[in-house]
C-alpha cells in the first residue's frame, strides 16, 4: 500500500527539476572480484603525507602505519569497473565500504552490490568473504543495481541499502529499493527477509516528459533503537513527479507500522521532483531529512524534522520544513549532519548563470532557521578550481570542525576529488592542507570522492569515492583516502 503523501502547496505550478549537476552515477561499471590495493593517487595540494603510527584494533596484534593520506586506487574489478559510494565504522575500528561491481565495462553488464572490508589502517581485510569483499546480485538487471547506504547494527551483521531493477516491470527502467544484509564474515544473512533481502516496491514507476521516475533509495542510517532508516524517492501516487521517501524498518527488516503511514511518510513540495539525501537520527527518535527541489526555477535547500511516529514536526521551520531562498540560483543541502543542536549542510550552488557551481554550507538552527552567525549571513561559499565545484557529504568531529568531501573541477571535462575542513563556525581551517582543502587526481576525468566516516576514536576519516572515466576508455577504479583529522 503506498502512503498518503504531505503536500506543502505554494500556489506555483512549477517544471520538473531539471538536471543541475553531472549525473550522480559516474560511469557505468563492470568487475571481477580479484584485484587488491594498486597504485596511488596524486595530491596536488603539497601537503605532506602521514606517516603516523596507529594502535592495530584488527586484534591481530602489533602496531601498523596507515596508509599515506593519499588516495588508494583499489581496482577491484580487473577487467572493469568497481565503485565505493557509502562507508560507516565498526566499533572495532574496522570499517566497511559499499558500492557497485560488474564483470565488463558493457552498458548491459548486470551490476552487483559490492561490500568491503578494511582493517582500521585501511588494508583490506583478507578474512572477509573472498580476499575481502562479498557481493551479492540483488536483482538480475543490467546496471540499474546502485548501493550506496550502510549501517553496522549491534550484532555485527551489516545491513546495506540500493537501488535495483524491479522484476516483471513493463518498463525495464523501473527500480525498486532494496536491503541486503551480510553475516559478518561477508556471508548472506538468509534469516533476513527474503533469504537475506528486502524489497521495497513503494509506487510503480512512469514516464515523466524525457524522466522516467521510479523509486529509489540514497542513504541508510538507524536510530538510536537500532531502527533502520531509509531515504529515497518514489513516485507521487496519480501523477508523474517524485516524493521525498522515508522508510523506517525494525532491525531484521520488518516495515514499522507506527511510523507514518504502514512504516513509510512521504512530503510533496508544490508538485514537482524533490531530490532527498539523508536522515540524521536525534536521540528522541525524531528525524532530520536533508535534499533540495525547484521553486520557480531557483533549486532550494530542504530540510525537514519529522517525530517519533513519522510526521512532520511544526515546531522546526514553517510547518515541520526549512526551505528558504538562499542563492538565486542553486543551494543544494547534499547531505545535513548534527553539529551540537545545530545541522551543517555539504552541498553546492550558484547564484544566477552564467556563474559556477561553488561549495556551499549552510548550518540550520535546532528550530529550523538559518544560523546567521555560521559563514557570511548563513552561508559559506567556496570556489575552490574556478569551475563547477560539488561537495556531496560531510563528517562532525569532535571539536565540531566539518570535513567535507567531494570533487572539483580543474577544467570543464576533469574533476579531482577534494577534500576541505571548515572550522566550527563556516570558515576554511588553514591549518588542513593548503588554506583549508587538499585535491587529488586519481587518474580519471571524473574523480569524486562520495563518502565519509570517522574512526570510533576520532582521529581518522574514511573517504570513499570513484575513480571515473569517459565510456570506452578503461574502467572506473574505486578509490580510498585514510585521512587523518587531527
Amino acid at each position: 500500500m503506498h502512503s498518503p503523501i504531505t503536500r506543502i502547496f505554494t500556489g506555483v505550478s512549477l517544471l520538473a527539476l531539471a538536471a543541475c549537476s553531472p549525473s550522480n552515477n559516474p560511469p557505468v561499471d563492470a568487475s571481477s572480484d580479484t584485484g587488491s590495493v594498486l597504485d596511488t593517487g596524486v595530491a596536488t595540494d603539497g601537503a605532506p603525507t602521514d606517516t603516523g603510527v596507529a594502535t592495530d584494533a584488527s586484534g591481530d596484534g602489533g602496531a601498523m602505519p596507515f596508509i599515506p593520506a593519499t588516495p588508494q586506487n583499489l581496482n577491484l574489478s580487473m577487467m572493469g569497473h568497481d565503485r565505493l559510494f557509502g562507508v560507516t565504522f565498526a566499533p572495532s575500528g574496522h570499517f566497511f565500504a559499499v558500492g557497485t561491481i560488474a564483470d565488463t565495462t558493457e552498458a548491459t553488464a548486470d551490476h552487483r552490490t559490492l561490500l568491503v572490508k578494511f582493517l582500521p589502517t585501511g588494508q583490506i581485510d583478507t578474512s572477509f568473504g573472498t580476499n575481502g569483499r562479498a557481493t551479492h546480485n540483488i536483482t538480475v538487471g543490467t546496471n540499474g543495481e546502485v548501493a550506496r547506504g550502510i549501517v553496522v547494527q549491534s550484532t555485527g551483521k551489516i545491513v546495506v541499502s540500493a537501488t535495483v531493477e524491479a522484476p516483471g516491470a513493463m518498463d525495464m527502467r523501473d527500480r525498486n529499493i532494496a536491503l541486503a544484509r551480510f553475516n559478518a564474515d561477508g556471508s548472506i544473512d538468509s534469516s533476513f527477509g527474503t533469504m537475506g533481502v528486502v524489497t521495497l516496491d513503494l509506487s510503480a514507476g512512469a514516464l515523466n516528459g524525457t524522466t522516467y521516475t521510479a523509486d529509489s533509495a540514497w542513504a541508510l542510517t538507524q536510530d538510536s533503537m537500532g531502527r533502520l532508516i531509509v531515504t529515497g524517492l518514489q513516485r507521487r501516487m496519480g501523477n508523474l513527479d517524485s516524493d521525498f521517501a522515508t522508510v523506517r524498518l525494525s532491525a531484521d527488516g520488518a516495515r514499522d507500522m507506527s511510523f507514518g503511514t504502514m512504516g513509510v511518510h512521504t512530503l510533496d513540495l508544490n508538485n514537482v521532483d524533490q531530490t532527498i539525501r539523508n536522515a540524521t537520527p536525534l536521540a528522541d527518535g525524531s528525524l532530520v531529512v536533508a535534499g533540495y527541489y525547484n521553486f520557480m526555477s531557483v533549486i532550494r535547500p530542504v530540510l525537514y524534522k519529522l517525530t517519533p511516529a513519522g510526521a512532520l514536526d511544526p515546531s522546526f521551520g514553517m510547518g515541520g520544513i526549512y526551505n528558504e531562498l538562499v542563492l538565486n540560483g542553486i543551494t543544494e543541502a547534499y547531505a545535513a549532519a548534527m553539529q551540537g543542536t545545530s545541522f551543517v549542510t555539504a552541498g553546492y550552488g550558484r547564484g544566477p548563470a552564467p556563474e559556477n557551481i561553488d561549495w556551499i554550507s549552510l548550518r540550520i538552527n535546532a528550530n529550523g532557521t538559518r544560523d546567521t552567525s555560521y559563514g557570511t549571513m548563513g552561508v559559506a561559499r567556496f570556489d575552490f578550481m574556478g569551475f563547477n565545484d560539488n561537495a556531496r557529504t560531510l563528517v562532525v568531529l569532535p571539536d565540531e570542525r566539518t570535513l567535507h568531501v567531494g570533487g572539483g573541477r580543474t577544467s570543464d571535462s576533469n574533476s579531482d576529488g577534494l577534500v576541505a575542513m571548515l572550522t566550527r563556525n563556516g570558515a576554511l581551517d588553514t591549518t588542513f592542507g593548503t588554506g583549508g582543502r587538499r585535491t587529488f587526481d586519481f587518474g580519471g576525468g571524473s574523480d569524486f570522492f562520495w563518502a565519509v566516516a570517522l574512526n570510533p576514536a576520532g582521529t581518522h576519516a574514511a573517504i570513499v569515492g570513484v575513480k571515473a572515466v569517459a565510456a570506452g576508455m578503461g574502467n572506473d577504479d574505486a578509490v580510498l583516502l585514510l585521512q587523518p583529522v587531527r
